[in-house]
């Protein structure tokens, strides 16, 4: 904990408010609240995918609060952090010791010397997610705040978000507000908003006028986010038809060039919002569509761009490395550097531990699992992740092992306790309980505001992915602490 304390925010009693006047509304309007969330996501497809079933997020029906001081800070950190994010392609490129850190496949590496160029520096085209974790009604809830990992390629959402935003703010809060007058709760920034006006600004800076928008990602995988055609119907109905903008669902594979510019059918494409890594356009196999993103990159047509690539979450190890200070320079000289936990890629090395002694960080990995947490460098989803304290002492050295033989792919960070919130739900007989869920955030932060992603699970690896929930993060009103 921090000992300065002169920061502690006055945060009103959010979680034990929202639960009284909950608890006051009637049961069978209670589980009827339920049944109009439930029904309500479902036709907003507020849903994941699995195996080509389509399964409806569980949304949470209390929401969590955010002050305005929270949202505030956490935005000026967000930036910061996003501002040090943008600089990683020019120092992989200038460092070999960055590109031991954060390894790319030598078609990666190649596609990213290609396509890069100076007029990219100014303007990366990067659209990403911070996950992180605070205690938000915690009295000195920015001693809490960890920053786990960015998100900059297949950035989930940006749709999810928005509505759980909608559903609670429609179906609860009319009836809370009956109960007690005093809970006044404001949405976020839109995410629909701040993604279009990133792509606005972005399609301005590179000179394109006109404006077509392709929504691409693999249309033959069926588990993930449903989310891109959602997106590129809110944005046809809402935008397309009061501007000169055209946005296409479409896939990868139906791209082409016709001189020298990328084109869908006999559309000229202007902006493309990919939902792909470059690991996934190569395992499509070959064809002109190849061609044609290559030249969508190197145009710097694509959303994110190629410095999207660099979300790996070993470039936490380059963002805290003293060495590359005078690159990142915003970053080391405010708060957020302390935010960005202590992360290794499993190697054998000498470097530093998190309180900053020389140590051998496989040794170090070892005998310290009870405060670490192994991680899959590139994965997501929560998948691979061994919370040190929870994992037998074999399986920790085996992955350790295997980190060691699978060079980058694996690695290993301070363990930050994730802190839990207590909601109501019905168990098995239909009786309706509280229980207490894991929450997480994510950030999605432009110069025009803050969008802000509630997770909840009741297992402490969050993800959607694995079945975890969805909670609305709603803003107190500017006076209403």
């Amino acid at each position: 904990m921090s000992e300065d304390k002169s920061y502690k925010s006055n945060i009103r009693h959010w979680d034990c408010e929202l639960r009284h006047a909950f608890l006051s509304i009637p049961e069978k309007e209670i589980r009827d609240i339920f049944k109009e969330i439930y029904h309500a996501a479902k036709e907003r497809n507020f849903t994941y995918e699995r195996e080509g079933r389509y399964d409806v997020i569980n949304l949470l029906p209390l929401p969590l609060v955010a002050s305005p001081e929270q949202v505030r800070y956490l935005h000026k950190i967000c930036l910061i952090i996003n501002s040090a994010l943008s600089k990683l392609t020019d120092l992989y490129l200038k460092f070999p010791e960055i590109r031991k850190v954060i390894p790319m496949t030598e078609e990666e590496e190649r596609w990213i010397k290609d396509v890069w160029t100076g007029k990219h520096k100014n303007s990366p085209g990067i659209w990403n997610r911070l996950d992180f974790h605070f205690d938000i009604y915690h009295p000195y809830w920015k001693d809490t705040i960890t920053f786990f990992e960015n998100n900059s390629v297949a950035v989930g959402g940006n749709h999810y978000v928005p509505v759980a935003e909608e559903l609670i703010t429609n179906i609860v809060l009319p009836r809370l507000k009956r109960v007690n007058k005093n809970i006044s709760l404001k949405k976020n920034n839109d995410i629909h908003d701040l993604l279009y006006h990133e792509i606005i600004h972005h399609a301005k800076a590179i000179g394109r006028k006109r404006l077509n928008i392709a929504f691409v990602e693999d249309k033959t995988l069926t588990s993930g986010i449903t989310e891109f055609p959602s997106l590129a119907e809110f944005y046809n109905k809402k935008i397309g038809k009061r501007a000169d903008i055209r946005i296409y669902m479409i896939d990868p594979r139906e791209l082409h060039l016709k001189d020298d510019e990328v084109y869908y059918k006999n559309h000229g494409i202007d902006i493309i919002y990919r939902d792909f890594e470059l690991l996934d356009l190569f395992k499509m196999g070959k064809g002109e569509y190849i061609s044609a993103m290559k030249t969508a990159f190197k145009k710097n047509q694509v959303i994110s761009g190629i410095a999207g690539e660099f979300d790996h979450k070993a470039c936490w190890e380059v963002l805290r490395d003293k060495r590359y200070s005078t690159f990142l320079k915003l970053l080391r000289t405010s708060d957020a550097l302390k935010y960005i936990p202590w992360t290794k890629v499993i190697r054998d090395i000498r470097t530093e531990s998190p309180s900053n002694e020389n140590i051998e960080l496989l040794n170090y990995a070892s005998k310290n699992k009870d405060s670490l947490v192994l991680k899959p460098n590139r994965g997501y989803g929560g998948y691979g992740i061994a919370i040190g304290r929870d994992t037998t002492r074999s399986h920790w050295d085996e992955m350790i092992d295997r980190g060691c033989r699978e060079h980058g792919k694996w690695i290993v960070q301070e363990y930050k306790r994730v802190s839990t919130k207590i909601f109501p739900s019905f168990d098995e007989k239909g009786d309706m309980v509280f229980e207490e869920f894991h929450t997480v955030y994510g950030l999605a932060g432009t110069s025009e505001g803050l969008g802000i992603l509630g997770r909840a699970s009741k297992k402490e690896i969050v993800n959607v992915a694995q079945r975890g929930g969805i909670v609305a993060v709603l803003r107190a009103q500017e006076n209403g602490n």
